[in-house]
């Protein structure tokens, strides 16, 4: 989350390898229909459905942009 783009301040912040493994392991949290699920406490039914194209859009963009497959 800190780091989404190679151009951010915070890359600085992490070492290669611990950046590979966060995006390894973002990569494997894409569920069967293709969306990520929302990692923060779910206080009613709705809270996931609203949420949950966001934080696919932003896996999206950070896999993207370190140049990893989509999909």
């Amino acid at each position: 989350d800190y780091a989404r783009t190679p151009g951010s301040l915070a890359r600085r912040w992490f070492t290669d390898e611990e950046l590979e493994r966060s995006l390894d392991h973002l990569a494997a949290e894409q569920q069967e229909d293709g969306g990520w699920p929302v990692n923060w406490r779910q206080w009613a039914p709705g809270t996931a459905l609203e949420g949950r194209p966001l934080v696919t859009l932003r896996a999206l963009e950070t896999l993207r942009s370190y140049g990893r497959p989509l999909g």
